[in-house]
């Protein structure tokens, strides 16, 4: 009997420990929800700063083709053709090629953050998934534990002789 009572408790203690490890990897897939939700927005706000950045360096590229106008114009020279055309044009495009790298460095900079929230997410998953296998291992445990206890004893009911004087059920003759 004590043998029972103490294969008893171990069985529930080992589906206490599965539950706690369930808890635990339930907290884990939380806090990794909650990060992917943080590496989202961090994706957002670089798409943000990053075309902040692009209008900001758009509106200086507009201040200096101005300036370049005016200095072209005290000069004597020509804006709107030739050498002064030349040289603003020169100016549109390195500023285009600098907007596009301020943007192509933006976009760099959220995808990162989109795989760190994948990441997250496929960590949040996993650790859902531990939790549920240790359940069930704990289960899968207890149940192994309290068989193991019974099998002597059912085997001793199996094998007396009140089983023996019942006869089996007899299902009657099948047509084949």
């Amino acid at each position: 009997m004590c043998t029972i009572a103490l294969t008893a408790l171990s069985a529930a203690g080992t589906l206490m420990q599965g539950h706690a490890a369930r808890s635990a990897a339930k907290a884990q897939a939380a806090a990794e929800e909650q990060n992917a939700r943080f590496a989202d927005e961090q994706a957002r706000d670089a798409i943000r700063r990053g075309g902040y950045e692009e209008l900001k360096h758009r509106r200086q590229m507009s201040i200096l083709q101005g300036r370049q106008r005016s200095a072209l114009a005290a000069s004597g020279v020509v804006a709107d053709s030739g050498s002064g055309l030349d040289i603003q044009e020169a100016g549109l495009r390195e500023g285009e090629q600098d907007a596009s790298v301020i943007r192509l460095n933006a976009a760099r900079e959220a995808w990162g953050y989109n795989v760190q929230a994948v990441n997250h997410r496929n960590a949040a998953g996993a650790a859902r998934a531990s939790g549920r296998n240790a359940m069930l291992g704990a289960g899968i445990g207890a149940a192994a534990s309290l068989l193991s206890v019974a099998k002597p004893h059912v085997s001793s009911w199996f094998g007396s002789s009140q089983l023996r004087k019942h006869k089996p059920l007899s299902l009657g003759k099948r047509n084949m």
